[in-house]
């Protein structure tokens, strides 16, 4: 199963993780930082491959932060050997 995150038009990394909540279904305590989104990906059960889809020219805000997501579903992966990163 391929899951495609598409971070267009996201302008904060508090918007960034109620999307993901959003879009991956996570239960309500879901604790919405860069932490509780890697203890999610290492429990993921449901298998898949991630394409995630950053701009090319993100918002200031978004600029740090999708490296540092990025980062953390590629270590996510390594952990679980359901999951599989893709990105551009």
């Amino acid at each position: 199963m391929k899951i495609t995150l598409n971070f267009a038009g996201i302008n904060t990394p508090a918007a960034a993780q109620e999307y993901l909540a959003r879009a991956l279904a996570f239960p309500d305590y879901y604790g919405k930082n860069l932490d509780a989104l890697y203890d999610m990906l290492t429990e993921w059960d449901r298998g898949g491959t991630f394409a995630l889809r950053f701009p090319a020219d993100p918002a200031p805000e978004m600029a740090a932060y999708l490296p540092r997501l990025r980062r953390v579903f590629r270590d996510a992966a390594a952990a679980n050997p359901r999951l599989r990163v893709q990105d551009r």
